[in-house]
């Protein structure tokens, strides 16, 4: 019998059945790793989180993935508000590069090679397009500390991808607040120590991997909150 007076609905026998399926469900229907490491994840504090990214079954909550759905979904409504504006994009197969054998790939969100004109703003074309959706505390943190101090692991991305495409105009970064649905635009100059850093980091996780040397942590300390967010965390602690 259904309990019509129960407060907390998120512990109802059916809510807690139904989501109990659900994560039954993805769990079997789990994401093989690629088979290559991405310009998106080179980037991380955490080379051995890198590296089980690369190599390992994801071990996430089905609310994870519909998370990064979720910015799937972001990422399409702010490409086709930018064509509303004005904005033309290339075709999607510019967006792509491989390299190293192609055990180093990247695909970028866009590449804009027009737009609209912008009072107080000149914008050089081509440029590279980065998408991110976040929650309001991680928009709230890029907008007050800029990209490079909030989410350096971007930066990397962003720099990688101006690199490798040979797009070396500003990136335009745009980051939507999955909350509010607010957006914040902004330039990423090219910057060509940091690209090479991001480079010589993918070579060195590339030769440790094919070495079958498992890298450092990035921390000593198991209870860090980043350390007990990771979905490698057992795997990392606990295996031998």
């Amino acid at each position: 019998m259904l309990d019509f007076n129960h407060v907390n609905i998120s512990a109802s026998s059916i809510s807690v059945g139904i989501n109990a399926a659900i994560e039954q469900a993805a769990r079997r229907n789990v994401r093989q790793p690629r088979g290559y490491l991405g310009a998106s994840i080179v980037g991380h504090e955490c080379a051995r989180r890198v590296q089980y990214d690369w190599f390992c079954d994801p071990a996430h909550a089905a609310r994870t993935y519909e998370i990064f759905e979720r910015g799937h979904y972001f990422e399409q409504r702010s490409r086709q508000c930018l064509v509303d504006a004005g904005f033309r994009f290339a075709p999607p197969q510019a967006l792509a590069f491989s390299v190293a054998d192609g055990l180093l790939r990247g695909h970028a969100d866009g590449i804009i090679i027009h737009g609209p004109d912008l009072p107080g703003t000149y914008l050089i074309y081509p440029l590279i397009w980065e998408h991110k959706a976040l929650g309001s505390k991680g928009w709230k943190k890029l907008e007050r500390d800029g990209l490079i101090k909030a989410f350096p692991e971007y930066a990397a991305q962003v720099a990688l991808y101006q690199a490798y495409l040979n797009i070396t105009n500003a990136a335009f970064f745009t980051a939507l607040n999955a909350d509010t649905c607010e957006r914040i635009h902004f330039l990423v100059p090219f910057d060509a120590e940091r690209a090479q850093a991001a480079i010589d980091r993918a070579v060195a996780i590339i030769e440790a991997s094919r070495a079958g040397h498992l890298l450092p942590r990035f921390t000593d300390d198991a209870d860090d909150w980043r350390c007990v967010m990771c979905s490698h965390r057992d795997r990392c602690w606990k295996e031998p």
